[in-house]
């Protein structure tokens, strides 16, 4: 039996969903076979990564400050997707982030807090867009694939964050009349520039209301501005949106400079509002997860609101059984590519159809 893969002209929105659903829950009985394969009961490894995640207190608040990162990310990567643009770097663009607003918390620790944590926002928004830049005008000037230099331009920086934290910006640490460097860590950077906290949890307001607000605001730019037609007609059919007038350097470059600041401004939270230094695990992989909830979500920043927390409790369950059940990390790590994986794969059914003949 012959098969063909037809591009769909027009996909309704019970289809979208209906695929989404079917993809989750098929990637679930996926990984249902790895629990298996450890002996665990799939049923009780889900009741316990939901039950711990959103039917506890303090579940439902680590959820959110997991959501935080995921929800900046991916509300960004909503915008750049539809330009069509596949910045697979906002890992990259966090980190850079951060690593700039760590060398200001450093170096100007002294300001107050209400002066210092503005600036460290605004360099952290300027450092993930100028780390995201290159790849676009890369893209629109030589046609370089984005999935590549985004992906290339995180493990350059990455080594480099790797360097420093093992050299010139690991602490200095006293025995005695003695200092030395010692473990793999930064000082702690000074208190002025810790975001203030959600009495009794963990959760850093200021940049969850960051990423309440730029996910609203990136639906309105979406479906109402001339910018966020060009970028949905770019998406669907450059050649005709070019032939229209539309400058596809501006409009993608326009794009990731948000999409690179978002993933900025999620590294400062991290820092100033989670792990206060850089440890060699600074980085939680919120930067790739950000294209999982970005698909799931439909690329609609305000749905991202939902996915990302639901998502975010999938991580705190996920550690919970690593504990609980004594899973080895990778097994997390595998249940959550298996979700990248069907997600993806459910994308290509909602943008194509397979026919016989």
């Amino acid at each position: 039996m012959r098969l063909r893969v037809i591009k769909r002209l027009e996909t309704s929105r019970k289809i979208m969903i209906l695929v989404r659903i079917s993809s989750v829950f098929a990637a679930l009985m996926t990984a249902s076979i790895v629990f298996l394969v450890y002996g665990l009961n799939p049923v009780d490894v889900y009741s316990s990564i939901f039950y711990n995640a959103f039917a506890t207190r303090i579940g439902v608040t680590e959820s959110v400050v997991r959501m935080i990162p995921l929800l900046l990310v991916s509300s960004g990567l909503a915008l750049v997707f539809r330009t069509g643009f596949w910045n697979i770097g906002a890992e990259g663009q966090l980190l850079a982030g951060a690593m700039a607003a760590y060398v200001i918390a450093v170096n100007y620790g002294s300001l107050p807090s209400a002066l210092l944590i503005p600036i460290l926002f605004s360099i952290g928004f300027a450092a993930g867009a100028a780390w995201g830049i290159p790849p676009a005008i890369l893209r629109a000037k030589l046609n370089v694939n984005e999935v590549i230099s985004t992906l290339m331009l995180y493990y350059i920086l990455y080594w480099v964050f790797q360097h420093l934290i093992h050299g010139p910006w690991k602490a200095k640490e006293k025995v005695g009349q003695l200092t030395y460097g010692g473990f793999a860590h930064t000082e702690v950077i000074p208190e002025a520039s810790h975001l203030p906290l959600i009495d009794g949890t963990r959760i850093h307001w200021p940049t969850l209301l960051i990423a309440v607000i730029t996910s609203i605001l990136a639906y309105l730019i979406l479906r109402k501005t001339p910018w966020g037609f060009e970028m949905r007609a770019i998406g669907s059919n450059p050649d005709a949106a070019s032939a229209a007038g539309m400058s596809y350097m501006r409009t993608v470059v326009l794009a990731m400079v948000v999409s690179g600041g978002l993933a900025g401004i999620a590294g400062v939270g991290e820092l100033c509002g989670v792990q206060k230094r850089f440890t060699p695990e600074f980085l939680s992989g919120y930067g790739f997860s950000g294209i999982i909830t970005a698909w799931l979500g439909g690329n609609n920043p305000l749905s991202l609101i939902v996915t990302n927390f639901l998502y975010g409790g999938l991580l705190v369950g996920g550690e919970y059984i690593m504990i609980t059940y004594r899973l080895p990390i990778g097994v997390v790590d595998l249940f959550n590519g298996i979700i990248l994986f069907f997600i993806l794969a459910g994308e290509f059914l909602v943008r194509y159809r397979v026919v016989r003949g």
